[in-house]
């Protein structure tokens, strides 16, 4: 019997002034959360590659220059889930105007304002470890 192995994944923190991109997933173990856009990445695909595939699958988005952030592990025993995420941050803001479209396994996909981030986080509406992600990727981009 082959042992369960961690699953290789990434995410990406996308700004538009104060706002920030979350999608809304529609899948188990996650389905109704919102959490950043991302996803597994394929065999033989760089992390930033996979980056920013998986941005525009689910959000329609094409990305400017990102940077690697930090990794971010995720631990559900009860389903069975290990996934190791690269976290990237967008070094550029996405136009205002944008508005992404929400694709691949995301059930919707906006920006959210700090005040919405907070009330979404005491709604336990995020995914873990979602908010301190968030406050690196905003302290990274002002440095």
């Amino acid at each position: 019997m082959e042992k369960s192995r961690p699953l290789l994944g990434v995410s990406a923190c996308i700004f538009s002034g104060e706002r920030i991109l979350l999608v809304e997933r529609s899948q188990p173990p996650y389905a109704g959360i919102l959490s950043l856009p991302g996803g597994k990445v394929e065999f033989g695909e760089a992390l930033e590659s996979a980056a920013r595939r998986e941005v525009v699958e689910e959000t329609g988005i094409t990305l400017g220059a990102l940077a690697f952030l930090k990794f971010h592990e995720i631990l559900i025993p009860e389903h069975a889930v290990h996934v190791v995420l690269a976290v990237f941050v967008a070094l550029e803001d996405v136009d205002g105007t944008t508005r992404p479209t929400a694709g691949d396994d995301a059930r919707s996909a906006r920006f959210h304002t700090p005040a919405e981030l907070d009330a979404l986080h005491r709604a336990d509406r995020l995914t873990d470890g979602l908010i301190p992600i968030v406050q690196t990727a905003r302290a990274f981009r002002q440095s």
